[in-house]
């Protein structure tokens, strides 16, 4: 347990972590169109957002349990995954979506355009997992 056994470093890193998870949360509370996921900028000026969308295909993983459902092909709420997933790998190094369409279409829209969608998709995940969480009797 970081907080109990942890080092001071390890208690500072675990501080800064849940600073940013809570004003991730507050946001999203509070003022979802304001959300804005941090991606990395690619050494050519390109915005990144594989390591944003891998990081977050990692936390589903950590509680595949409660996500399961989502992933489900036929769950008219998946959709929801595609901006994210289309950039995500497995752990064998394979496209978590299967292998992207060949094009020069595919590759732009990739590139260019599917991470727009995140920001969208993400107030919508959050809200569907409060009403999964907190209101569904189960």
């Amino acid at each position: 347990d970081v907080l109990a056994k942890g080092s001071a470093t390890d208690q500072a890193v675990f501080a800064s972590v849940a600073r940013i998870h809570n004003r991730i949360n507050e946001t999203l509370f509070d003022r979802p169109q304001d959300y804005a996921p941090r991606f990395t900028t690619k050494p050519s000026g390109g915005i990144d957002p594989r390591p944003w969308c891998q990081g977050f295909y990692a936390a589903i993983n950590l509680n595949i349990k409660k996500w399961k459902s989502l992933l489900d092909l036929n769950n008219p709420n998946h959709g929801l995954l595609l901006p994210i997933l289309i950039y995500c790998v497995d752990k064998k190094g394979r496209p978590v979506l299967g292998k992207p369409r060949p094009g020069p279409e595919t590759a732009r829209f990739i590139e260019h355009e599917a991470y727009k969608d995140i920001a969208l998709v993400i107030p919508a995940l959050r809200e569907l997992h409060y009403v999964t969480r907190y209101d569904d009797p189960k």
